[in-house]
């Protein structure tokens, strides 16, 4: 065997780094290239950039699949910037995956597994809100429902899904192209643009079903009267629109930089028509094409367990006993706000939330302590009389919600669970056989 002597392995030492260090420049030089080759290749748009569209607040989500193809295994990451708010609201934090929208919030699920170990039926009450777009409101009720153990509905109207000069886009039944009752983006942008809203209002979507909270039906544009001559196939045309403008924003509006909806259209269950118009066998009948399981577009009788017409669940609003009035009223926040009048001062708003609040705890407790029929409240994303309704829903919900034996759910949670429950059960609950 050859000796090394130390000027050959000096040599040798020499050559070897020489050689390392060629390496490294052309691993360089080749990634440096790459990155340019990527980026001339790079496809750009034709088209001009949408600065209304740029602007997306922190809370964005993003998605690959396009709406049809999404499933219900978005993570945390996904997910984790849309619960800051839009106005750094004190939103909770997501979840690690979806939450599917029939499962009751880990209060509920204990408060109905109690009332059953005892024979009696659980006392449901399902809050729900008509016209929800509007990240303040998202913002705080979110907050709520995290505090309190609730899930609660919230019935978008598919309007507000559309920028001003997208108007056209929509076709109301029986009625002139782009109309509306609602006014359109104007009445809601406030001190945002209407992208900004429309970016705002996919995020709160986002936002609230995974958590939990269900995605639901008010239609497109809050034709009343109008609606109660429409037949099945002009609901499914109406309820068709609304499913288009929830899904794809961005392609309705022709938008690049906005979230990707999380929901899909196995999200939406059921709804509620505007001023609960329709002729109902003709709107149940177009509910049933759409694949809904319940309506909640009907006035009904406090006390009463809900019952199926032509398949789907009813979910009446009952009508309770307004305190300061002998006169019974539906419950929901608008049918106070017009039997109350406007508030005049700040001493009479206090006074119009009070007899609100009162109105629903009593009828609350009547039920609780009678058949614990559940009990459906209804509400807007409004601030009406100086945000009386909105204080004395809050106030009714921080306590009933924590009452024993008694669950604050989504609708579909409730249909789901009395799909469950034996008829007959059904029927001895709601004669109030129990203990």
């Amino acid at each position: 065997m050859a000796t090394r002597t130390p000027t050959n392995y000096t040599r040798h030492r020499q050559q070897a780094a020489l050689r390392r260090r060629r390496i490294v420049f052309l691993l360089v030089i080749g990634t440096a290239l790459c990155i340019v080759g990527v980026a001339l290749a790079w496809p750009r748009s034709a088209e001009p950039p949408q600065p209304k569209a740029a602007i997306v607040p922190a809370k964005t989500t993003q998605s690959a699949k396009p709406p049809a193809q999404q499933d219900q295994s978005v993570t945390t990451a996904a997910v984790a910037s849309a619960a800051a708010g839009a106005a750094g609201g004190d939103v909770p934090d997501v979840p690690a995956e979806i939450v599917p929208d029939w499962e009751p919030s880990p209060q509920a699920q204990a408060a109905i597994a109690t009332a059953m170990a005892h024979g009696r039926p659980p006392q449901f009450i399902v809050s729900s809100f008509d016209g929800a777009a509007d990240y303040r409101m998202y913002d705080r009720w979110l907050a709520v429902a995290d505090e309190i153990g609730a899930r609660f509905t919230f019935f978008v109207s598919g309007i507000y899904m559309l920028l001003p000069e997208q108007k056209d886009s929509y076709q109301p039944p029986q009625a002139p192209l782009g109309f509306s009752n609602l006014g359109g983006y104007a009445e809601l942008a406030g001190p945002k643009s209407a992208a900004e809203n429309l970016v705002d209002n996919v995020t709160d979507f986002n936002t609230a079903r995974t958590l939990g909270h269900e995605i639901g039906s008010h239609y497109v544009s809050h034709i009343c009267e109008q609606s109660d001559a429409w037949s099945s196939a002009e609901w499914v045309s109406e309820q068709s629109q609304w499913e288009q403008f929830m899904l794809d924003p961005a392609g309705v509006n022709g938008l690049r930089t906005i979230p990707t909806p999380i929901y899909t259209k196995q999200d939406f269950h059921g709804g509620r028509t505007p001023c609960l118009s329709g002729d109902k066998p003709e709107v149940y009948d177009a509910m049933k094409q759409m694949g809904f399981e319940y309506d909640a577009s009907q006035p009904g009788v406090l006390g009463a367990w809900p019952t199926k017409q032509q398949g789907l669940w009813n979910f009446s609003l009952p009508s309770v006993k307004r305190v300061g009035s002998k006169y019974l009223t539906l419950a929901m926040d608008y049918n106070f706000y017009v039997n109350h009048g406007p508030a005049e001062t700040q001493a009479q708003a206090d006074e119009f939330e009070q007899a609100t609040y009162q109105s629903y705890r009593n009828a609350i407790t009547s039920l609780y302590r009678g058949n614990r029929a559940p009990f459906v409240l209804g509400s807007h994303f409004a601030n009406w009389n100086k945000g009386a309704y909105m204080n004395a829903l809050e106030r009714t919900l921080r306590e009933a919600c924590a009452r024993p034996e008694t669950a604050c759910v989504t609708f579909i949670t409730l249909a789901h669970w009395l799909d469950e429950q034996a008829p007959a059960q059904l029927a001895k609950w709601n004669a109030g056989n129990f203990k």
